[in-house]
């Protein structure tokens, strides 16, 4: 290509040589080109001139281009581009790597770094706001997911999503529900948002909230039967707990009329619970309404037997010791070999001040199963009634049980005993 342009510059030169000897000195010749209203008007020589000129420019243009080759300057920067975007690649695949394996400062590095890149996704930014919370970098990772939104807003609602649940991991209850009730107005039904918001709502002990969103969550399966049952019993009792606390201004009365109310439209089951049954007869005792707390008991047992309740009953004073040693004596003709309800009697009894009916409950009640607290009240009793020997034996064995607390029980004068 060189010598052919070296051949053509020369036959060139020649060319015009022999031209300028032979006649152009004498006669430059004369060109004039019209069109239209436009004329140009030269000399022949100079437009030989100036076409030798142009050529050259031309030729020379032609081989500059071929020398430094412009197909291999686009190749360069393509490859370049391309070693770029592999190292973005890299970072990301290695930062989830790292993520994987919970090494959380260095997944948040590599995911960063190749954050801005156009083959990055939203993946880049969730899982390095993630990794930035688990290092207790707050400000990074709210950034993250800010920076994700605008970045990517078709994600919006998985974006807030982890923006709620790390918000809840730190405790921002009420930060976390505000964002879960926005998301809820555009996924209704969503598994994972429903599932967060009841974690939520519990943490909070927002029942009321809790409450309307049960029939959603029982629909979508979003919790089984179990939970579902537990979660209703919870609201339940916190009605109660409001029924009779929520009123500050209102009397005893009042508050005892909305919790009587309230426990008559609770269902069968709640009524013979034991932890509501349990919960409702201490809400009636803060109420000093002792014997309807002793009635709430005796009905729930007498349909479903209940270890803690019999055991509730003898602790507590309920003012009605006479009526419930007949009650108790009447569960033991079918149970004439339970150990708690033998203990449950003779607490009862001491309640009567018929300490020696109390003294045969707790020895029966050993004889079947001894207990740190048949022990316990065994050897309290025979103290207060002289027998300071048998008193310091059950006393050992109370002692041999690890003794559990007593409750505060009448207690004999050695000069005044009832059998």
């Amino acid at each position: 290509m060189i010598r052919l342009f070296v051949f053509s510059l020369l036959t060139i030169v020649v060319a015009l040589s022999v031209t300028l000897y032979l006649g152009f000195p004498n006669d430059p010749g004369y060109l004039l080109i019209a069109f239209g209203s436009y004329t140009f008007e030269t000399s022949l020589l100079a437009l030989i001139v100036i076409s030798g000129i142009v050529y050259l420019l031309f030729k020379s243009l032609v081989l500059l281009l071929q020398w430094i080759n412009p197909r291999k300057l686009f190749q360069f920067g393509y490859e370049l581009n391309e070693q770029r975007k592999a190292k973005a690649r890299s970072d990301t695949i290695e930062g989830l790597l790292y993520f994987t394996r919970g090494n959380w400062q260095s997944s948040y590095n590599l995911l960063t770094k190749s954050i801005g890149d156009k083959d990055s996704s939203v993946v880049n930014y969730l899982a390095a706001a993630y990794a930035a919370h688990k290092v207790g970098r707050k400000e990074d990772w709210i950034k993250c997911l800010e920076d994700a939104e605008k970045t990517y807003p078709k994600a919006r609602s998985t974006i807030n999503f982890l923006k709620a649940q790390l918000l809840f991991k730190l405790g921002l209850l009420e930060q976390s529900v505000a964002v879960l009730e926005q998301l809820k107005r555009s996924s209704v039904n969503d598994h994972s948002l429903l599932f967060l918001l009841k974690d939520v709502y519990l943490q909070l002990q927002d029942w009321q909230a809790l409450k309307e969103i049960l029939p959603t969550l029982e629909k979508n399966q979003v919790v089984d039967a179990v939970e579902i049952e537990q979660i209703q019993m919870r609201i339940f009792m916190e009605e109660l707990y409001s029924a009779c606390f929520a009123m500050t201004d209102s009397s005893k009365e009042e508050s005892l009329l909305q919790l009587n109310k309230l426990w008559k439209k609770a269902p069968a089951k709640y009524r013979e619970n034991e932890k509501v049954v349990k919960h409702f007869s201490e809400l009636l005792l803060q109420l000093d309404a002792k014997a309807n707390a002793a009635k709430a008991i005796e009905a729930a047992v007498s349909k479903r037997w209940s270890e803690t309740l019999v055991q509730r009953y003898g602790e507590l004073d309920y003012g009605v010791s006479p009526q419930q040693l007949i009650i108790a004596e009447g569960w033991l003709e079918s149970r004439p070999t339970d150990a708690n309800l033998m203990l449950c009697l003779g607490r009862i009894s001491m309640r009567n001040e018929l300490w020696g009916k109390a003294k045969e409950y707790y020895k029966a009640s050993i004889k079947i199963s001894p207990t740190a607290l048949a022990y316990g009240e065994l050897s309290r009793l025979l103290r207060h009634l002289g027998e300071v020997e048998a008193s310091e034996t059950y006393l050992q064995s109370y002692g041999d049980l690890i003794g559990a607390k007593l409750p505060d029980l009448p207690l004999p004068f050695q000069n005044k005993i009832t059998h």
